[in-house]
């Protein structure tokens, strides 16, 4: 038998597992494991025989044992199912996002919080951010966003105190949008001594921003956010400054004051 058929056994039938999680828990009988399963007796004694010519487990009578191989089967299948859905949950954020974003480690992504916005809650994403924001004043805030959003404008500017130490990087298209779709945006900006705005050169794939030791990512399609991820692990937070610093060298500041004169 190779691998791939014994993997193909195990996975084969939910009962199959289910035998060897009872018998990882403690030594059991075939009719202890029909009843514990649940399944029937004869699925179990099946079961049963097709681990044992796999040395996962063995017969001590009356009861059957797992074995060290059989322990390390049944990790490795726990794992690899963990890694799936960590998988299906990271999906709709990396489909989403510019190629430049796809070498963030899935480590990183495992430990952070993924939102995905669905039918029921399109919204969840922008949900998040506001909550990952708060309303408490933030020391520095440093963005980077591809549209023009009165919500993200706002909300930020509920953490923007006079001291705070503020950078905002946009692409031409965020920068002639800003004064006809949120001009109350627009004048705060512009009235704020700590706040450099950036242009960037090439358009803004991604949401972005960086305040106090936290890190959120926002993923768009066609102008939407679709999904976000957000944690405050220190490798998430050095990974986005890196990211943020990267299209930040190749910008251009931009006055806020004559940006909003000459419209």
């Amino acid at each position: 038998m190779t691998a791939r058929e014994d993997i193909a056994f195990l996975v084969g039938s939910a009962s199959r597992v289910a035998v060897l999680e009872q018998l990882q828990r403690t030594p059991q009988r075939p009719i202890e494991l029909a009843e514990t399963c649940p399944c029937t007796r004869e699925t179990v004694q099946r079961a049963l025989a097709g681990f044992t010519e796999r040395g996962w487990v063995e017969k001590r009578s009356p009861q059957y044992h797992l074995t060290l191989g059989g322990e390390l089967v049944l990790d490795r299948y726990h794992a690899l199912v963990e890694a799936n859905e960590d998988a299906r949950r990271i999906a709709p954020f990396a489909a989403n996002v510019c190629d430049s974003l796809t070498d963030l480690s899935h480590e990183v992504c495992q430990r952070a919080t993924i939102t995905v916005g669905t039918s029921e809650d399109p919204h969840a994403p922008i949900h998040r951010f506001l909550s990952v924001l708060g309303t408490d004043s933030v020391g520095r805030f440093r963005g980077m966003t591809p549209i023009v959003s009165r919500v993200f404008n706002e909300a930020a500017a509920r953490v923007i105190a006079p001291n705070t130490e503020m950078e905002l990087v946009v692409d031409t298209s965020v920068l002639e949008a800003s004064p006809a779709v949120d001009p109350e945006a627009t004048e705060r900006a512009a009235e704020l001594d700590q706040f450099s705005l950036y242009l960037s050169p090439s358009p803004i794939d991604v949401g972005l921003a960086l305040f106090d030791g936290y890190a959120w990512l926002g993923a768009y399609d066609t102008g939407n956010l679709v999904a976000c991820l957000d944690g405050d692990d220190p490798e998430l937070v050095e990974w986005v400054e890196s990211e943020y610093q990267s299209v930040r060298e190749t910008a251009s500041e931009v006055d806020p004051v004559s940006t909003t004169l000459s419209e």
